[in-house]
Order: structure tokens, then C-alpha cells, then sequence
């Protein structure tokens, strides 16, 4: 797998690797993603438990970074989304905020009513309409 990346990728993987997974291996899907987050990567929990189930409980160094180079071969969730709220350019480009308050509580890692309240604050959305730039500035 050290083809796939150079020696200071290898060497961020591992030195974050081995402070959380103090004996060596991570032993569950909650580590794993919480290794790889730190990293920067966006895995869903199906995936992570994927990997575990593919991998076995006890993933090694060795076997991260085989799941790291799965992982980046996935497309970049950030252009994934503005792909899909393109379709919104053509209604003027906005939403209604209870159509995207529906969306985000009902696909992929579902979110909650608070969750979707939080994002809203922090994109400081007034009123009932939602910019479609604001959300994949908020993205980014």
C-alpha cells in the first residue's frame, strides 16, 4: 500500500494512527472512524462497520492504510452534494428550508431537529428560502 502514498502521507497515517490506537490495532468501527476523521475523511458509519467486517477486529497499521487508499478513491463528498443541488439552479437557485430541513432527516446519516437548527444558525438562514451558493459555502 506505501505506493499509493509518500512518505510524509505515511507518516501522518501512522503517527495518528498509533495515538489513538494505543496498542497497535483498532478493535471497532467508532475508532476507526474516529482515526480517519482526524485525518480528514468523511466515512459514513456503514462503512466503517464495512470495514471492520471486511478487515476483522483487529486492523493493524498495514491494514489502515489499505482502507485509507479505499477511502480516497471515493468521490469528494463536497462536490457529490453541489453536483446534486444543481439541479436547484434551474428554480432560481434556493430551497425552501423545510424541503432541505426533509432532505437532511431523511437521506444517508440522518440528522435530527437540532442538528438541522444548529447548520441552519451557522449559515444564517433568515426567512423560508435557502440559497443554494450559502450551502455549498457552508460546505467548504
Amino acid at each position: 500500500m506505501t505506493q499509493y502514498f509518500t512518505k510524509d502521507q505515511i507518516d501522518e497515517f501512522r503517527q495518528c494512527f498509533h495515538l489513538y490506537a494505543n496498542d497497535g490495532f483498532v478493535s471497532n468501527d467508532s475508532q476507526l472512524r474516529y482515526i480517519m476523521r482526524s485525518l480528514g475523511c468523511c466515512p459514513t458509519v456503514a462503512e466503517t462497520k464495512g470495514y471492520i467486517k471486511k478487515f476483522g477486529n483487529n486492523i493493524d497499521f498495514a491494514k489502515f492504510l489499505e482502507i485509507i487508499h479505499l477511502e480516497e478513491q471515493k468521490p469528494d463528498p463536497v462536490q457529490e452534494i453541489s453536483k446534486a443541488f444543481s439541479s436547484f439552479q434551474n428554480r432560481g437557485g434556493f430551497i425552501h428550508k423545510s424541503e432541505l430541513a426533509a432532505l437532511l432527516t431523511s437521506f444517508g446519516e440522518k440528522m435530527g431537529k437540532e442538528e438541522i437548527s444548529v447548520i441552519f444558525r451557522a449559515m444564517k438562514i433568515e426567512g423560508e428560502i435557502v440559497p443554494i451558493a450559502k450551502i455549498t459555502q457552508y460546505l467548504q
